[in-house]
Parts: C-alpha cells; sequence; structure tokens
C-alpha cells in the first residue's frame, strides 16, 4: 500500500509537471498579428444592391495584379454604419482600396484607395457614399464619361438623358432611337437591350462615334457590369 501511495504521488507530480509548460491557453490572451491594419468607416448605402458574383470589400493589391492578395467583404449597420477591420496586410501588398471585386477577387472598379503610410494602422473616412450597382453605374460610367454629350448641356445626343435622377427613367423599358424594335433597358435580359450592346462594342456600325472608345475608366468592365445589372433587374 506505500508502494502504491508513493507511485500515485509520484505520478501525479509527473503529471503536473508535464501541464505547466508555462503557456497560457486562457480565450483572452491577444495574439500578435503581423503585418498592417485598414480601418473603414462611412456611411454606406447599396452595398447588398449587387448582383451575384460581385462584393464590396476592402482589399489589398499589389502593383502587378488586379488579383486580391488579402480582402474582407464591407457590411453596415440598420442606419448604413460601418467599420471594417482588415488586419495582416504584409509588404507584398502596394495598394489598400475599398472596391468591388468578383468571385475570383478579381478588381472590378475601385471606390478610394487608402494612402499606405509607413504606421501600423490605415485609415479610409468615406463619409457618405451610396455604392449601390446602378448608383455606381451612374457615377463612375455615367457622369464620367456619357454626360458631356448626353445631358450635362442643353443637348443631350438621340434625346437620352444620361444625367442623374433622369438616366433610370429614359432608359429602362424606352424603346431606342437607333433601334426602335429593341428597348434600351429591357429588364432580365440585356442580349436584347442596346445600352449594353453599345457598351459592348456590337452596335458601332449604327452609331456616329464608337462608344465602347469613348468609356474613360475601367473600360474592359463597363460591358459587363451593365449587363449584370440589366439581368438582375
Amino acid at each position: 500500500m506505500k508502494k502504491l501511495g508513493l507511485m500515485t504521488a509520484v505520478c501525479m507530480g509527473i503529471g503536473f509537471s508535464a501541464c505547466d509548460d508555462g503557456r497560457l491557453y486562457e480565450h483572452h490572451v491577444a495574439i500578435p498579428e503581423e503585418g498592417r491594419v485598414v480601418k473603414l468607416t462611412g456611411q454606406l448605402t447599396g452595398i447588398d444592391d449587387w448582383a451575384n458574383g460581385y462584393n464590396v470589400v476592402v482589399a489589398g493589391f499589389t502593383d502587378d495584379s488586379e488579383y486580391a492578395v488579402i480582402s474582407k467583404a464591407v457590411s453596415a449597420n440598420e442606419e448604413g454604419e460601418a467599420e471594417i477591420v482588415l488586419s495582416g496586410i504584409n509588404d507584398e501588398v502596394q495598394s489598400v482600396e475599398f472596391c468591388v471585386v468578383n468571385r475570383l477577387r478579381k478588381r472590378i472598379l475601385t471606390f478610394q484607395k487608402a494612402d499606405l503610410q509607413t504606421t501600423d494602422t490605415i485609415r479610409m473616412e468615406v463619409n457618405q457614399m451610396d455604392v449601390g450597382m446602378y448608383a455606381t453605374i451612374q457615377e463612375q460610367l455615367f457622369n464620367t464619361t456619357c454626360i458631356s454629350c448626353h445631358g450635362a448641356s442643353t443637348f443631350a445626343a438621340k434625346g437620352l438623358y444620361l444625367t442623374e435622377e433622369k438616366s433610370y427613367g429614359a432608359m429602362v423599358n424606352v424603346p431606342s432611337v437607333i433601334r426602335p424594335d429593341s428597348m434600351l433597358v429591357n429588364p432580365g435580359d440585356a442580349t436584347t437591350n442596346v445600352l449594353y450592346h453599345v457598351l459592348a462594342n456590337d452596335l458601332d456600325a449604327t452609331l456616329s462615334r464608337p462608344h465602347h472608345e469613348m468609356i474613360s475608366t475601367q473600360a474592359t468592365n463597363w460591358p459587363n457590369i451593365v449587363r449584370d445589372w440589366i439581368n438582375k433587374k
């Protein structure tokens, strides 16, 4: 019995010492994160308005690739307040953007770029912004490229106004002047829409100017964005 008690005590001592390896396993122990951190704040609407396959994110990119090295989806509360923290941004990342990516995390368009400072925390303040799909088409395509001919002055080519508050009503379920048998925008079926085919360079023979060459920003993406917006409706 004495030997048994002694062996038990020895085994218990060994067991306790094996567990006491100097590390702490409490859930509250902070684990240090390597790399820089981006914190985005703003008042955002329209985040969930994009077609399937698109995501509004904060993402990091290298200079030689359109595919995000790291990304985090952006969300907002019921009041539209957003506060997103993207951590672990390593030295490979050369730009951080508030942007839209596709399923492969390829950059589709950018709302805002962060200034990559030498500090560990990079702050992006976007204030109030509608990042919805149509709002973005209006802001980054129509306002940037199209309204100079379509309504910014007293003249609108082909009678088509693409200025804010007029563009939607001027296109959706409205017959085209150049193709009267087709709608400018026929919701749900981009293949029959004149707007899409004009941007995709399918109707240049009937136009006085090649519209696809006039798209000044991220030209390769706009036909697909407009197509997917139409099909989503």
